[in-house]
């Protein structure tokens, strides 16, 4: 009674003549779903709001901000609507389950507090009315906001370090990778499906080969192998399915730490300076892997080693085009695209490419210093005298080595044409078994429950469509011989193997091999074709840490520039003395000469080469000298 008393002084019809706002809030969506007592108590307050003399007409119920944290206010629309209510005067009373429902932050709090006092509001709880004008509520009103600050802090405090010291030990519960279970104590094993394990062994040694995760995507598509993955939500939660591989599929598995026996917790660091403007939550940012708080090896089995897996983060962080990397092998004639460095300032050089023009050349240009504001470029220098050089030495160096070559190259292509038939025979079982399968349900249902048999029977049809075109698949790739090879090849092989160049001079080999080749051998190039003038200084530096160095000349401008051939000039020496500019051309045509980009003689040609060439002719029947009229 003393407390009703207490509360009915503190409201006047000043206050009531305003509205009343509840205010509903739960921290997650998941809390909102789960915890509907909590959800319940707070919408009852419109029910207290009536007790104390406001009418259902004047009760505002706020709810938007449900599954938002109240750790910040910027990100909550509906406490920014309660504030500006406040703010205007048109709130008589606020009422919330608790303190840590309308706020968190102290700041938030207390000016919340203080603009409540300004326009005269009551503040309200399931017990209390506070007046926040008055010394004693106020103070009261501090506490409470002070301690749900201190609260969550100390909620944190606790769930952070527990967390935390779970995740040193390596017992942390964490969504597994596709390719692993839990065992019966709570350890990481291999996925019992030796399919799954084979097909994620095949992924890792097929990046091992070709060394760009995109090419690793080609090669998967080529060959008709789908990956391993485990549904997340829905109704087959938690189930193994096969789909078309996918670059973002390909790059995960490269990337994740476990597949190479490791356990990690920590990769992502969260910046409270930047939160997401939808959520409040802070942004995460990827921490640098020598920066892991959490990293302990040899946890579990691997599909790799962790030296092959700090080996294949460095090839994938050597692909991205960076000024510090040499990026992913892409088509062109530049063959040292990405290897070659300036040897005068020590940059990064790039290739510019003539594709317009297909008897140019691409050149190797060194732009950082006019990127920087320079008024010219540091240097550059035609591409064709470069490679070709370097190729030489290339070849030069492997010379010894290419009858063990040749050996390792029959015994690679032997266990590449073994690892594609094992995935081709694990994808036939798994799709027989699933035919099978579909035809045990079929044949388990009642006959005369048509709804279901008939829906059974189509998932049974739809296995053996897809087993058939996986066999006819298998059959043709069986008889190109994709997954044998013969004498002959094995004997062609191995003689190819001992003739590089003759391997590097063949039509059948692209740039994109050749500049692989090179990579293989060469860690980088060093083009320095400013301290000597007229001259190129080329710096190769090999894998075993040797270094030469070679000095060629620079090409010349305009030497690789089309030219008209002799007899064309001739031609038209002859003709100049009795025939007119018109006449030359028309007699040049006849007899199908062509200029030096091969087109048709037209009299302007006819000109520029006589001006060239000090040659005397006319341009009309008056015998004026073309040069005169032309100047």
């Amino acid at each position: 009674m003393d407390l009703y008393r207490a509360e009915s002084s503190k409201i006047t019809t000043a206050h009531q003549q305003r509205q009343a706002y509840v205010y509903v809030r739960q921290s997650t969506v998941f809390q909102t779903v789960h915890h509907r007592e909590s959800t319940e108590r707070q919408y009852n307050l419109k029910h207290r709001a009536e007790a104390l003399g406001w009418s259902a007409e004047t009760i505002v119920v706020i709810d938007e901000d449900q599954g938002q944290s109240a750790v910040s206010a910027q990100h909550r629309h509906g406490f920014q609507r309660l504030v500006s209510a406040v703010a205007a005067g048109e709130v008589g009373l606020v009422l919330m389950l608790e303190a840590s429902r309308l706020s968190r932050c102290g700041s938030d709090w207390h000016r919340l507090i203080e603009l409540c006092s300004l326009s005269q509001t009551l503040i309200a709880d399931e017990q209390c009315v506070y007046d926040p004008r008055q010394p004693n509520d106020r103070l009261l009103l501090g506490v409470k906001g002070t301690l749900s600050e201190a609260e969550l802090m100390t909620l944190r405090t606790r769930l952070f370090e527990g967390r935390w010291n779970k995740a040193r030990k390596g017992q942390l519960g964490r969504p597994l990778p596709v390719g692993y279970v839990y065992d019966a104590e709570g350890g990481w094993v291999k996925d019992p499906d030796r399919q799954v394990q084979d097909r994620l062994t095949y992924l890792f040694d097929l990046f091992r080969r070709l060394g760009v995760a995109r090419q690793v995507l080609v090669s998967l598509k080529a060959e008709q192998l789908k990956l391993p993955v485990r549904v997340w939500g829905g109704p087959g939660h938690g189930q193994l399915q096969w789909k078309e591989p996918t670059y973002s599929m390909v790059v995960r598995r490269l990337h994740n730490p476990a597949y190479a026996g490791a356990y990690v917790y920590g990769e992502w660091e969260y910046d409270g300076s930047q939160r997401s403007p939808k959520t409040g939550k802070a942004r995460a940012r990827v921490r640098a892997l020598t920066d892991w708080p959490v990293c302990i090896q040899a946890h579990h089995e691997g599909y790799i080693s962790w030296e092959a897996y700090l080996a294949n983060q460095q090839q994938l962080k050597q692909n991205n085009f960076l000024s510090t990397t040499q990026g992913a092998v892409r088509e062109g004639a530049a063959l040292l695209q990405g290897l070659v460095w300036c040897g005068y300032c020590g940059a990064k050089m790039g290739v510019n490419s003539y594709s317009v023009r297909e008897h140019r050349r691409p050149s190797y240009i060194c732009c950082h210093a006019y990127s920087e504001g320079a008024a010219h470029t540091c240097q550059s220098m035609t591409s064709k005298p470069v490679d070709e050089l370097v190729v030489s030495l290339f070849l030069a160096a492997l010379e010894p080595a290419q009858i063990k070559i040749s050996l390792q190259a029959v015994e690679q292509l032997q266990q590449d044409h073994q690892a594609l038939q094992h995935q081709w025979e694990q994808q036939l079982e798994q799709a027989r078994y699933e035919a099978q399968y579909a035809q045990r349900q079929y044949d388990a249902v009642d006959p005369n429950n048509r709804l279901v048999a008939s829906e059974l029977e189509r998932r049974w049809n739809d296995k053996l469509v897809a087993l058939q075109t996986l066999e006819n698949a298998y059959a043709a790739a069986q008889k190109q011989s994709r997954f044998t090879i013969d004498n002959q090849e094995k004997q062609a092989v191995e003689k190819l193997s001992q003739d590089l160049p003759a391997v590097w001079q063949a039509e059948t080999t692209t740039d994109i091999e050749r500049k692989q080749l090179l990579r293989y051998a060469i860690k980088e190039v060093q083009l320095d074709g400013v301290t000597t003038p007229g001259k190129i200084t080329i710096r190769v530096t090999w894998h075993s840490g040797a270094v030469t160095e070679r000095e060629i000349d620079r090409t010349k401008v305009g030497i690789w520039a089309p030219r008209t051939e002799q007899n064309v000039i001739e031609r038209i020496r002859d003709l100049a003395s009795t025939h007119t500019v018109d006449e030359i051309v028309e007699c040049l045509n006849q007899v199908g000469l062509r200029s030096a980009h091969g087109r048709t003689f037209r009299d302007y040609h006819v000109l520029y080469i006589a001006r060239r060439n000090q040659i005397t002719v006319t341009n009309s029947t008056n015998r004026l000298p073309a040069t005169l009229s032309y100047r």
